[in-house]
């Protein structure tokens, strides 16, 4: 009995996608503020639209003392502050749902993606 179980969990942690170092490949997005636009973008430098749900690793470029980067979803709520330039990374977990951007002094500045189906192969 306990022989099925260790294989389905060998396979499962085979199946993982894993990078060079052997650790799990974790999708990388980058946020960047500036004083006119705010934008949110995949590895490919295109614009984040959909998304799988899965743990992400957002690299948030703030170059802007009079903005800020504001990520609101589902379980997600996380800002940098708008009196300073800044340039940090989050780990996330985005699941199923939508989610938008923003700067919470200029209401043009905003973006949104949704996450739908389910967790990546």
């Amino acid at each position: 009995m306990l022989r099925p179980l260790l294989g389905a969990a060998l396979l499962a942690v085979l199946a993982l996608p894993v990078g060079a170092s052997g650790n799990p490949i974790v999708p990388q997005l980058t946020a960047t503020v500036t004083a006119k636009s705010i934008t949110l973008v995949g590895a490919d430098g295109k614009r984040v639209r959909v998304l799988q749900p899965n743990q992400y690793r957002i690299f948030v470029h703030d170059r802007t003392k009079g903005q800020n980067f504001h990520l609101v979803g589902a379980k997600v709520n996380r800002k940098t502050r708008i009196a300073t330039r800044t340039s940090t990374t989050w780990s996330v977990y985005l699941q199923p749902g939508s989610y938008s951007y923003r700067s919470d002094r200029n209401a043009r500045l905003h973006g949104a993606f949704v996450v739908a189906g389910g967790p990546p192969a």
